[in-house]
């Protein structure tokens, strides 16, 4: 999938609708699209729920 399709499940499966990530221009694999996925619901979970508790 190429980046566009990237950003838009994303969107769709985080429920970020506003979401536009600096994400690189290439295809992406089905695990490198689950690593990007992993990686920004631990950035979520370990720096944004932080600064709201």
């Amino acid at each position: 999938m190429n980046r566009e399709e990237v950003i838009e499940r994303l969107k769709e499966e985080l429920e970020i609708p506003l979401f536009n990530g600096k994400i690189e221009k290439k295809n992406y694999s089905e695990e490198e699209y689950q690593k990007i996925k992993k990686d920004l619901t631990d950035y979520f979970d370990n720096y944004v729920r932080n600064v709201e508790n």
